[in-house]
């Protein structure tokens, strides 16, 4: 019984270990947040919402959008600013937002994805296909 206990501990703090990033995994998305939490703050104050965020699967964002010398970011900053831009658009675009979107998610895809999820939006990007805003916009105006 006693083996069973310690065996069973010993596997949870060596998985415990083997999922913890490294210091510099840690330092590059603690920079990342620091970007994104600044255009956060632009968003929730344009829109009257304080919006959440979380990145969805670090470890492909980075990869891929390093493949084209971006940042995960630079993919991720475009859905924040439209809906801010989107807020700054008229009392009817903040009330839709202030209703319908709590926080965002955001990872990579190619081809690019956007839905609302709940009050999540979720948008999986990159930074290779153009016009980021008259691809978003749209829908954000039939989700909202």
């Amino acid at each position: 019984m006693n083996k069973t206990i310690a065996i069973s501990l010993l596997v949870a703090i060596t998985s415990s270990i083997a999922l913890a990033e490294s210091l510099e995994e840690t330092k590059f998305w603690k920079k990342e947040q620091n970007y994104m939490d600044e255009h956060l703050k632009t968003a929730s104050d344009a829109c009257g919402v304080k919006f959440t965020f979380e990145w969805s699967d670090k470890a492909a964002l980075r990869t891929e959008v390093e493949k084209t010398k971006h940042s995960p970011f630079g993919v991720c900053s475009n859905i924040v600013d439209e809906v801010a831009s989107l807020c700054r658009a008229g009392a009817d675009e903040k009330a839709a937002v202030k209703a319908k979107i709590a926080g965002f998610q955001c990872g990579f895809a190619n081809p690019r994805t956007l839905t609302l999820s709940g009050k999540t939006l979720v948008y999986k990007g990159n930074n290779v296909q153009p016009n980021f805003s008259d691809w978003a916009k749209p829908i954000l105006e039939k989700s909202l």
